[in-house]
């Protein structure tokens, strides 16, 4: 066989497999639209990783078609939710008969009862369809991690930089988080500082922190962050400049330091966080101490040859304004969402533990006393308790939920005189009765983050929510725990609310529902950065 014999035939083969790889793709492309129509979630998986280990421009484009598709579609979902939680809302305050055992519907409220009975099922039916369509998304996301070719990559460079949809952007930045790229850091910090979307800058945030990029340029790309009129992004920053560590973060503090003048409530408070992960030292919040011992000890940090003094090292203690069941209550926009189902009836032994400060009302505030050692009677003292240690000024509302739920407003309050005595007012009116809907009350807080289709963010969204609560969901849109965990982790993805949790479980039910329970809040919290405290001993 001649050279020129084996030339043609080779020349022959390599067209032939091209030929193949262009019909496979085309195959696996088909399947993966078709799966995407279905919002099948495993066949997207397999689909998607099929599509993306064609690594070449058509395949980006693919899986981005898809992401587009999920966008389109939970946001007419989105439209049709809205319309039915109306329904939900508008017929939620049925009448419950708790003179009979078991509590029983009046007549007069039957029709009231089933109509909110109907909007629950629609809304759990919605629910489970949107949240399919989350997880054919994240399906998307991670099958863009297996992009390696310098083509795919570029091709997803130009779409975070110029795809309409900020969804796609945002999915593009959290997919680049993973890729081993190294040049992908200089093009997230370009796109972060340009893009105008402030989720797709928190997105890009925590790709950075999760892609553990550093240098100079990365901390002074972060630290412009800032300065953001979105507490949101500039408390993604701060989670990202804690996690360069003190060598490389000490090129934040004189940043940091500036923005903590204006800083209050939560924000300050992570502020500080990040300047003690940095330094070591811990000036609890007092922009005139940071600026002083930052005059001072420059020089030596800046040298390497920083050593904190005994008295400044970070661990400290320091005074407590006022707290929920022990939980330090450091923001300005507040929810609080607590249980007062049946169970909330029981006794409870629960006392402020030894060494917990609690702080103190504040001047001219109520005196608070304990009424009562049900649950729900721990509950309203601890509540009113906290709320007589906030000052003036700070936003708050107040949930309380049993298969239902119930608002003090329909907007946040601002503190004074007169809305704390209304808000003791609705603390005292409900009594235990009813199941378990942790999840709606969740969600309406959740509207207070960023509401309607676009989830706009504002510096006046709430950052904070405190729930309580002394059993799993059974009720609701949601009624299951872990799927409850999937749509908050997602819902919050963006919007950085922090969600402390306290369980206040008894006995009933056996120990494996407790465990069951506590678990589900101690992960609920961890996901947002919270804490989780029980009243167990």
């Amino acid at each position: 066989m001649t050279t020129r014999t084996v030339s043609l035939l080779l020349g022959i083969l390599f067209l032939s497999s091209g030929a193949f790889a262009s019909q496979d793709f085309s195959t696996h492309r088909s399947e993966f639209l078709d799966a995407i129509r279905n919002m099948d979630e495993s066949r997207v998986r397999r689909g998607g990783i099929a599509v993306a280990q064609a690594d070449h421009r058509q395949a980006v484009d693919t899986l981005l078609d898809g992401f587009g598709i999920c966008a389109r579609q939970g946001k007419l979902l989105s439209r049709e939710k809205a319309v039915n939680l109306r329904t939900m809302e508008e017929n939620s305050d049925f009448e419950i008969d708790t003179s009979t055992n078991p509590p029983t519907i009046p007549a007069k409220e039957v029709d009231k009862y089933q109509r909110y009975e109907e909007a629950v099922k629609v809304g759990q039916g919605l629910e489970q369809k949107i949240m399919r369509i989350e997880k054919v998304k994240r399906a998307i996301i991670s099958a863009m991690t297996h992009f390696r070719s310098a083509g795919s990559v570029q091709h997803l460079v130009l779409k975070l930089k110029n795809d309409p949809l900020w969804q796609k952007r945002a999915g593009i930045a959290e997919a680049m988080g993973t890729l081993p790229e190294k040049s992908l850091d200089p093009v997230l910090l370009q796109r972060l500082k340009k893009d105008a979307e402030p989720q797709v800058k928190i997105a890009i945030l925590d790709a950075l922190r999760v892609r553990k990029a550093t240098g100079l340029e990365v901390v002074s790309g972060v630290s412009a962050q800032l300065k953001s009129r979105y507490w949101q992004v500039q408390s993604t920053a701060l989670s990202t400049l804690r996690a360069l560590g003190p060598e490389q973060g000490k090129g934040a503090i004189e940043p940091l330091i500036k923005v903590l003048e204006k800083a209050k409530g939560r924000l300050q408070g992570e502020i500080n966080k990040t300047l003690i992960a940095i330094t070591g030292v811990n000036k609890h919040g007092s922009v005139t101490a940071w600026r002083a011992w930052w005059e001072e000890n420059r020089p030596a940090l800046e040298a390497g040859q920083f050593q904190p003094r005994p008295e400044e090292r970070a661990g400290r203690k320091q005074d407590v304004a006022t707290t929920f069941y022990g939980i330090p209550v450091d923001s300005e926009n507040v929810i609080f969402i607590l249980d007062n189902s049946g169970s909330m009836a029981e006794p409870s032994k629960w006392d402020v533990p030894e060494g917990v400060a609690t702080g103190k009302p504040r001047k001219n505030r109520p005196a608070v006393k304990k009424e009562g050692n049900r649950k729900i009677d721990v509950a309203r003292w601890q509540l009113k308790q906290c709320l007589a240690g906030l000052k003036d000024g700070v936003k708050f509302n107040i949930l309380f939920f049993n298969h239902e739920w119930k608002i003090l407003s329909g907007k946040m309050i601002k503190l004074s005189s007169g809305s704390l005595k209304a808000a003791f007012k609705f603390i005292d009116e409900l009594e235990p009765v009813g199941g378990t809907n942790i999840y709606d009350p969740m969600e309406k807080a959740f509207t207070f983050a960023g509401a309607g289709l676009k989830d706009q963010l504002t510096r006046t969204n709430i950052d904070t929510i405190f729930l309580l609560t002394d059993g799993m969901p059974n009720a609701g849109q949601i009624p299951n725990g872990r799927d409850i965990l999937l749509k908050i982790r997602e819902t919050n993805k963006t919007k950085k609310v922090k969600v402390n949790t306290v369980g206040v479980f008894g006995t009933l039910g056996g120990g494996n529902v407790v465990q069951e329970g506590e678990s589900f809040l101690k992960e609920l919290s961890e996901n947002s950065g919270g804490k989780f405290v029980s009243t167990r001993k």
